[in-house]
């Protein structure tokens, strides 16, 4: 009888044991499910902020990539493939709101040389709005154009033509290496004015996307870019940008110092 009895005792003992492993991993399977969600919510969050660059639907003359071709006095390219690129979309056409735009550009020619760059921009008739001739510094890379606040505003509404050059031979101009195009300031719309005074700064770089304001999209997101370079959230903004407007190549170029006047 005693043994019968130690018997059922290990059973009774067995039974509760297991009854509470399986709550315990019950209250586990509870406890990780929140987890999975989190990271769901989050990868579904960073999907939606994904950019949606909507252009207008009209273009312009000029050209955003010079040839494959070098000129005597240039220097050689290491990838042909890879010119001097003005960063604009394919139309030639960028539009924004601000008063003073950045511009940018892939520069893929060294310093060694001592070459200079000439930004110029003009209005529709004509007129010559700035100028300014600068040192290249540390490309091969992306450089940006800014004006000084003494430089007049653009117009809300006009059309503006911009060139880039670089001068291979300051005694030959006719033998620059140039990318051109247009740009136009529009009006904020002040629905857009609330969203973005409301939005975090990667928010705000989707706004302007979805309202087919280049230069905003790309100044703002270049700037959060170099300050974040390890974001994975703005890795993928970067890179889809590119891939927009057909300028794979340039997600991969650094950022580097240049021009301010």
């Amino acid at each position: 009888m005693n043994g019968k009895k130690r018997h059922d005792q290990q059973i009774t003992l067995f039974l509760i044991l297991t009854g509470i492993l399986a709550s315990g991993t019950g209250v586990l399977a509870r406890q990780a499910e929140p987890e999975r969600l989190l990271t769901t919510a989050v990868s579904e969050s960073s999907f939606q902020l994904a950019l949606k660059l909507k252009l207008p639907p009209r273009g312009a003359p000029g050209k955003r990539r010079t040839g494959a071709a070098t000129r005597d006095s240039c220097p050689e390219l290491a990838n042909k493939n890879e010119p001097l690129t003005a960063l604009v979309p394919g139309t030639n056409l960028g539009l924004t709101v601000a008063e003073r735009p950045t511009f940018w550009f892939y520069v893929p020619y060294p310093p060694t040389n001592r070459l200079s760059v000439e930004f110029l921009l003009r209005d529709k008739e004509d007129n010559e709005v700035y100028r300014e001739t600068l040192p290249l510094l540390e490309t091969p890379g992306i450089i940006s154009v800014r004006f000084p606040e003494t430089t007049p505003p653009l117009e809300i509404q006009k059309l503006y033509s911009w060139r880039f050059s670089v001068i291979c031979n300051p005694t030959n101009r006719a033998e620059d290496v140039f990318v051109n195009g247009k740009v136009e300031r529009v009006p904020l719309a002040p629905a857009l004015k609330s969203q973005l005074a409301a939005a975090t700064p990667r928010e705000r770089i989707a706004l302007y996307a979805e309202n087919g304001l280049w230069f905003d999209t790309l100044t703002h997101l270049t700037e959060l870019y170099r300050t974040h370079p390890k974001d994975e959230a703005l890795k993928v903004d970067w890179a889809d940008l590119w891939q927009g407007v057909g300028l794979e190549y340039i997600s991969s170029k650094p950022l580097v110092p240049c021009c301010t006047p």
